[in-house]
């Protein structure tokens, strides 16, 4: 039996070895039973909370899949995954192909070690979380930090009286604290969190995490107490559990919800004071003052048609909208550290791209071009695999008559040790070549026809899509759904002259031929790896 082992660890605090020790006793187990090791699937420092974000356990479904092993080992099932809905479908997916998990631990693992072992799990993540957070409040009430470290702090390791290291002792760091104090006497003097931001990236003044300031970093949120000018450390009071994080169950990505402040703990530690209290009350009255002239309800800014698909083309960051319906380079504005001081209005954006996509995307000249360079490319991978296949062929009838010779000797009186590990060798590679022969036929691409009058329909397409925009919210909701299924990029560069602005648009060739043949949200993996050979 060919076997894949699984092995992780999920913190950066334990030793790398921690999978070398995994992978060793797993090789062993294996070795043990006969079996001989096809792939390993590693991943290192990740929480096995959540699948979406792990890609060693990803490559190894997909690659089983694919037929490259029959059985999957790991040190424990908690290791493959802790999550009880993705053990689960992870059983599901590898039953169906009709591979086993074995684990040191349980050994085979069925149904029941899916159900009782998942739900162990799940509380001990449950637990473990709980244990956290008490031990965090603990902290806390002690006068020390219950986690992580911020802007003008740096942690004191002393050992204490058991012999182990004592955490949460932090101490004021004189150069970055004169920084703080600098942005809130600023911010009181009246400038502006994006005047700051420029003027300490013009100094060359590191921020918190080495990179450029943004005048977020600064300004913060209100509700949540975060940026520089609502943190409280800075005159002495550390707050607790203002939010908690819970996981996406699709993304897995982290994300942030505010506590109710009745929940919120706090502790005074004096010790860790940089700002004073008449300059922390004069900067949040100017902040009152500001908030009430723009409340965050009025200048919440609209999404428009192609929001966050509009990149910069000099630095890579967003394009966002400011002043209204302008469009600019969000790190020109924040930080100052992009030189793209190109604006372009929404109206003129939306414009110019759908003209792009009605008059030059998909012209007669531009669709004959492709049709061209397609079938050129559909050829030439043709001619790629069927030499693989005719090699591949001859290897298998090779190995099958040597097999034949051999097995005919051993009937014939001669053996020795040689010709039975050939044997075994050659018995693995017929099964390769098989196991692959079967894997491109089930996995053979569909060759996409082109219809002569396709460029024509799409025009048609473009232009209705286009009237649907101007209509009710329900019509213009599926345009806009459609069009951007389109589009996977839009960058904005400075032009040749003074204010001069260029558009790049770049686009799914898959999507726009579904697009054009009414064929939106079917599956178009054939069409991506026929495209993405060709290169375009």
């Amino acid at each position: 039996m060919r076997y894949a082992i699984y092995a992780r660890y999920s913190s950066d605090l334990q030793s790398a070895h921690s999978i070398e020790d995994q992978v060793r006793l797993c090789r062993e187990r294996i070795e043990q039973s006969g079996g001989y090791v096809g792939e390993v699937y590693t991943d290192a420092a990740i929480s096995g909370a959540f699948v979406i974000n792990r890609p060693g356990i990803r490559a190894l479904l997909e690659d089983g899949r694919h037929g490259k092993f029959e059985r999957v080992m790991a040190e424990a099932l908690d290791r493959i995954s802790r999550d009880q809905e993705d053990i689960a479908a992870i059983y599901k997916r590898l039953s169906h192909l009709d591979i086993k998990i074995h684990t040191l631990s349980e050994g085979e693992v069925s149904e029941l070690h899916i159900g009782l072992k998942g739900t162990m799990n799940a509380l001990f993540l449950k637990d473990m979380a709980a244990k956290v957070r008490r031990g965090q409040r603990g902290r806390l009430e002690e006068g020390l930090a219950p986690a992580g470290i911020c802007n003008g702090y740096r942690p004191i390791h002393e050992m204490d009286s058991r012999g182990e290291v004592s955490r949460g002792k932090r101490e004021i760091v004189e150069e970055q604290a004169d920084i703080i104090s600098r942005i809130f006497e600023e911010y009181a003097a009246g400038v502006s969190p994006r005047a700051i931001a420029k003027r300490l990236n013009m100094e060359g003044v590191p921020s918190p995490r080495g990179g450029q300031w943004v005048a977020s970093a600064i300004n913060g949120s209100r509700a949540r107490k975060s940026g520089i000018l609502h943190n409280e450390l800075y005159v002495g009071r550390m707050t607790y559990n203002r939010q908690t994080f819970r996981k996406d169950p699709d993304t897995g990505k982290r994300i942030p919800r505010v506590n109710p402040q009745s929940e919120w703990k706090t502790a005074e530690v004096p010790d860790l004071r940089i700002v004073s209290d008449e300059l922390w009350d004069r900067v949040h009255a100017l902040k009152t003052v500001r908030g009430a002239n723009y409340p965050v309800h009025k200048t919440r800014r609209p999404k428009h048609l192609f929001s966050g698909l509009v990149h910069c083309g000099v630095c890579g960051g967003g394009y966002t909208v400011s002043g209204g319906s302008k469009l600019r380079c969000a790190r020109k504005r924040e930080s100052g550290t992009c030189t793209n001081g190109r604006i372009v209005t929404v109206e003129t954006l939306e414009t110019k791209i759908l003209q792009g996509l009605e008059k030059r995307l998909l012209t007669d000249e531009a669709f004959t071009r492709f049709a061209k360079t397609f079938n050129e490319e559909r050829a030439k991978v043709r001619a790629e695999q069927d030499k693989l296949r005719n090699n591949r062929d001859k290897e298998l009838a090779t190995a099958n008559r040597r097999i034949r010779q051999i097995v005919n000797a051993v009937a014939d009186g001669l053996d020795s040790k040689a010709m039975r590990t050939e044997l075994i060798e050659l018995e693995r590679r017929v099964e390769t070549l098989e196991l692959d022969a079967k894997v491109e036929k089930s996995t053979s691409v569909n060759v996409v026809e082109f219809h002569p009058q396709l460029p024509a329909l799409y025009k048609r397409k473009v232009k209705a899509l286009r009237e649907a925009l101007q209509k009710g919210e329900c019509a213009r909701s599926e345009a806009i759904q459609a069009l951007r299924a389109m589009i996977t990029d839009i960058t904005v560069k400075p032009g040749p002259s003074r204010g001069d602005v260029v558009l790049e648009l770049h686009g799914s060739i898959p999507a726009v031929l579904a697009f054009a043949s009414g064929k939106e949200g079917s599956n178009h993996d054939s069409t991506v790896l026929m495209v993405a050979a060709e290169g375009i």
